[in-house]
Formats: structure tokens, sequence, C-alpha cells
């Protein structure tokens, strides 16, 4: 009976490790893009906290967007969504620097991503 009196492990989990997403049983996931402010990958977990707090509910999906002249894919803005939980969903813009509100895109614009 000794073992009895034995600590008990506990398995960390590995938050990195590939998760099932389950279909909801009634109704459907919630999700938003939220504006975080002029930079595009500027997502806070305060954000995302400050945003279901002002709408009642927890966001199953929270989508960001990522200028393709960022030339980096925005891993730290989906570390912040995977902490709260949620699935992250990204836009990426075909923009490239300097980004102004008034210029199209020129660099990464469809026809040439589509060229490679």
């Amino acid at each position: 009976m000794s073992s009895c009196h034995q600590p008990t492990r506990t398995e960390k989990a590995d938050r990195d490790a590939a998760v099932e997403v389950m279909v909801p049983e009634h109704g459907a996931y919630t999700g938003a893009f939220i504006d975080f402010g002029e930079a595009e990958e500027d997502v806070t977990l305060e954000g995302i906290e400050d945003f279901d707090t002002m709408v009642g509910k927890h966001q199953a999906i929270i989508a960001s967007s990522s200028y393709w002249g960022e030339q980096d894919f925005p891993t730290a803005s989906l570390k912040v969504i995977w902490q709260h939980r949620s699935l992250p969903l990204v836009f990426w813009s075909p923009w490239d620097r300097p980004y102004e509100q008034s210029k199209g895109p020129d660099r990464f614009s469809l026809t040439s991503i589509i060229a490679g």
C-alpha cells in the first residue's frame, strides 16, 4: 500500500501539439476581426480579452492580418491567439512598404503573386 502515498505525476500538455477541432453540437463558432490599432501584427491578449468583455462572448476564431511586405509569417500573433484558446485566421494583404492607405498593391499585386 505504499504506492498510495506516492505523488501523482501530471503530464504537462504540449501547447504545440496538434488538436482536433470539434464541430459544435448546436449553433456555430463565433469569431471576429479585432481592431488592434495601426500595425497589422499588434495582436495582444489584452485586446482580445477586452473585445470578449465588450461583446459578452468568447471568440472561438480570431482573425488578424499581415502585409506581404513584412516577408515573415506572423507567428507571434498566432501564438497570442492560441494562448487565448482561439483558432487563428490569417489574412495576407498584398501591400509592400511604405504602407499608404490610398496606394494599391504594387510589387505584391495578385498577378505578381499568381506568377510566383
